[in-house]
């Protein structure tokens, strides 16, 4: 077959870009380092980490954590692969060969769809994705009035942004780069 050819293992060729991943390390991005090593996304000037000036050239690195994401159960996970969040989530197909992390939420009042929201990392961005939620996620960010996604609707997250999901269940994102 085609596909067995050496060169030719991906398929057939398409204009999005080939997203690197190194199997011991995860996601590959583009990044500028400081001298300590810190990874920071290439449109920084000095480092989230250490405050140090980055090295002018960007390099491919393992993708660091993008974060936290704090549950108003108190529960804590580091953003470093996609979520799906929902009362019972799961997965129909998987993008880019790796399975999201499921985050089962209790929903005592049903208000929360099984999968609810996909929490997805690309790139340095984090995005929050309502996945046709019945009763829809509103997304809370400083300065603003709160914002219900529309159904399959996807946002860019920002430090200290809230997703509210139903049955008093929220997600709040910290240290997003």
């Amino acid at each position: 077959m085609k596909s067995s050819l050496p060169g030719t293992a991906s398929g057939p060729a398409t204009n999005a870009p080939a997203v690197q991943q190194d199997p011991a390390n995860g996601p590959m991005v583009l990044a500028r380092v400081c001298a300590q090593g810190h990874a920071n996304p290439p449109t920084r000037a000095l480092c989230s980490a250490c405050g140090a000036a980055l090295l002018p050239d960007a390099v491919q690195v393992a993708r660091p954590r993008l974060g936290r994401m704090r549950l108003s159960t108190g529960e804590l996970l580091d953003l470093d692969q996609s979520m799906v969040i929902g009362r019972q989530p799961s997965v129909s197909r998987v993008q880019g060969g790796v399975m999201p992390r499921l985050v089962q939420v209790a929903s005592p009042g049903g208000d929360i769809s099984r999968s609810h929201v996909e929490v997805r990392l690309e790139g340095w961005h984090v995005m929050l994705c309502d996945l046709k939620a019945t009763n829809g996620t509103v997304l809370v960010r400083e300065g603003q009035p709160p914002r219900r996604l529309a159904q399959n609707e996807m946002a860019i997250l920002l430090d200290g942004d809230i997703a509210e999901l139903g049955d008093n269940i929220s997600l709040r994102f910290e240290e997003i780069p």
